[in-house]
């Protein structure tokens, strides 16, 4: 703007320099012809008495804002195909406008008044004709090298008001999803090489202990010292199938299930046994856990029976399944028990009176993984092997003891999952994997009867997901066998993994702990009402 400013000034004061010395302009087409004039006259002989020649005028005049004088304006003189500037004569009502939100923008006219030939050949020569500055019209292209520099000045503006998407320090994303590495790794030769099997515990003292064959081990992750806990005295024992430690005031606790029925409780702290039940019907005991001094018993003919370490007989047992009880879990308030077989059938008891059933879910196949949640004591989480392979998480007020209610989320993973986890400190659920199958595309095609395996990124590995939304967060392949069994930490942070082909234990470090803040005195813990 300056620019043509400045230049149409200059042109006005040569204009009136040239009114004083009395010598008209002449446009820039004539300007040749006169030059050439003038030079075949300076070759011709001077004659005195010849008529000097009078110069034409040039009618073509400079366009002067500044004058004071009105100008006759021409419509001939105005060059309509040299106009530089491309324009639409009709636009596209359905289109919205690109230009400025704080300018208006006008539509220009198709013949501009203050435009000239003269002024247009000027413009070109300066290298004005291209430019748009003060032109209300729409910006370039994003084809051009300008429309592309806005596009990315465009992006970068909108970076400065984007949030990137944080992760809680608790989340296994924060934890497992960047290592990806086991921290420790123990030895288990002789555990049971059987996926059914829980030869695997860990205490709320940081105690591991694993059940290999007739002996049990355990370790004190804290001093890293082995420590042999018992051995089973005579062959018609049977193998150790089952450990598990107690929760509440007794973590020193362990009690464990032999394939023959036998059930001892062992003082880990003393090496003593505590108690021991006979088992007169010889079934042998699948699943344990502790409520309190109490642990409910899971055996192979379908029934639950009811311990307790200061009695020396069973204080009730019950028919639940029809097949093998592998499953079995008392919720965090100790209210219900669920219990699970091998034809997928899953149930729901109740603490106050154990022969009364008020649920029933059912699976597709054999059912081990069973979890209830700590912050929500009646979400409960379920999962199957083939041919189900889902993992399904219930309410228990929208259980029925006759009607199989429709579970709130499922989450299919087409691979069989042998234990689940609920995160204590973040909303998310950890589950273990073997082998993976392909599910027919058409809901007619049935799956074979036996399982045919194929590459999947959730084989054998450890995966969290995420709740409610039950997004996969991370998935990280854990043994090259199946995942059989795993345990959380006493914080609730690590879990160890267990895998009877390998014959060995894995610790990873999946979440993290909750950062307790300091709780504001008040001025109601000062002072105390009368």
């Amino acid at each position: 703007m300056i620019f043509l400013l400045a230049l149409r000034w200059h042109i006005v004061i040569c204009r009136r320099n040239r009114r004083l010395s009395h010598v008209n302009s002449e446009c820039l087409e004539n300007k040749l012809w006169l030059n050439v004039e003038v030079q075949a006259q300076s070759d011709c002989p001077q004659v005195d008495d010849q008529t000097p020649i009078r110069k034409r005028r040039s009618r073509i005049s400079i366009t002067n804002d500044f004058s004071v004088k009105r100008q006759r304006v021409s419509i001939g003189c105005i060059d309509v195909e040299a106009d530089p500037l491309p324009r639409q004569e009709y636009g596209d009502s359905n289109v919205e406008p690109k230009s400025d939100r704080f300018i208006a923008s006008r539509s220009e006219p198709l013949f501009p008044m203050d435009t000239t030939p003269r002024t247009n050949r000027l413009a070109k020569v300066f290298g004005l004709a291209d430019d748009r500055v003060l032109n209300f019209s729409d910006p370039p292209s994003s084809n051009t090298p300008d429309g592309k520099m806005l596009s990315a000045l465009r992006r970068s503006a909108s970076q400065l008001f984007h949030t990137p998407q944080t992760v809680h320090p608790t989340s296994a994303s924060a934890h497992l999803a960047k290592r990806r590495q086991f921290i420790l790794a123990l030895d288990g030769p002789g555990i049971p090489q059987d996926p059914w099997a829980y030869p695997l515990a860990w205490s709320r003292k940081n105690v591991i202990a694993v059940a290999c064959g007739h002996d049990i081990y355990y370790q004190n992750l804290d001093t890293r010292q082995v420590a042999h806990l018992c051995n089973l005295p005579r062959p018609s024992m049977g193998r150790i199938r089952a450990l598990a430690f107690a929760q509440d005031d007794k973590p020193h606790l362990v009690s464990l299930g032999t394939s023959t029925g036998y059930v001892q409780v062992w003082d880990s702290e003393e090496k003593k046994r505590l108690r021991t039940w006979p088992n007169n019907d010889w079934m042998g005991v699948t699943s344990l856990s502790w409520k309190g001094r109490e642990f409910a018993t899971g055996r192979c003919d379908g029934k639950i029976a009811m311990l307790d370490i200061r009695m020396p007989e069973e204080v009730r047992k019950f028919k639940a399944h029809r097949g093998d009880i592998f499953g079995l879990q008392w919720s965090a308030d100790g209210k219900y028990l669920v219990s699970s077989d091998h034809d997928g059938i899953v149930h729901v008891w109740d603490s106050r009176n154990m022969s009364s059933r008020i649920g029933k879910m059912k699976h597709e196949g054999a059912v081990k993984a069973v979890a209830w949640c700590p912050w929500k004591p009646d979400l409960l989480a379920t999962a199957g092997t083939y041919p189900d392979g889902n993992i399904q998480i219930w309410s228990t007020s929208s259980l029925s003891s006759t009607v199989t209610p429709d579970p709130l989320h499922t989450i299919p993973t087409d691979t069989n999952v042998y234990s689940l986890h609920w995160s204590p400190h973040s909303k998310e659920l950890m589950s273990t994997h073997g082998l993976a199958w392909d599910r027919p595309e058409s809901s007619r095609d049935r799956l074979p009867a036996t399982l045919e395996p194929v590459p999947s990124p959730l084989t054998n590995s450890i995966t969290v997901h995420a709740y409610p939304s039950c997004r996969r967060l991370v998935s990280v392949p854990a043994h090259t066998g199946t995942v059989s069994q795993s345990c959380l930490s006493p914080d609730g942070t690590m879990a160890f993994t267990i895998c009877y082909r390998e014959e060995a234990m894995k610790m990873w470090k999946v979440w993290g702990c909750r950062e307790e803040k300091e709780k504001r005195e008040s001025a109601f813990d000062k002072f105390s009402i009368r």
